[in-house]
């Protein structure tokens, strides 16, 4: 048995690379984690890191997907990223109707408090793996 294979996780899982979907100098981190399950969905567990020394509030992380996807969303682990931390996490699952011929593509909007000031922050991330 070879313990380097990868082994592990849902059967029939297949687990991407992480991708960075955002990321502001001395801020907010976005990573993303795709994995294409079984059935053909997706699931994609997005990781919000804070570089900074001061908390970010009132976190909200939204996603669009064009028509031919449909994206299910769990509420975010948290709405306060304490500082230097990557603690809060938030679940999508995603049906791409034509079977990954077509791929997988986000915008991303992204609001929080930082230090009493209110931001939006926009971003979109494709690249995703054939087939995603």
């Amino acid at each position: 048995m070879d313990i380097f294979s990868g082994g592990g996780g849902a059967a029939g899982a297949a687990e991407a690379a992480p991708m960075v979907a955002f990321e502001k100098t001395n801020g907010l981190k976005v990573t993303l984690f795709p994995r294409k399950e079984g059935d053909g969905s997706v699931v994609v567990v997005a990781k919000f890191a804070n570089s900074l020394t001061v908390p970010m509030t009132n976190f909200v992380f939204e996603a669009a997907v064009p028509k031919f996807i449909t994206l299910s969303i769990q509420p975010a682990t948290g709405q306060v990223l304490p500082p230097q931390t990557e603690l809060v996490t938030q679940t999508m699952r995603c049906v791409n109707s034509t079977q990954g011929e077509k791929g997988l593509l986000m915008k991303l909007r992204i609001g929080y408090v930082c230090n009493g000031t209110p931001v939006q922050e926009m971003g979109q991330v494709g690249g995703f793996p054939p087939g995603y």
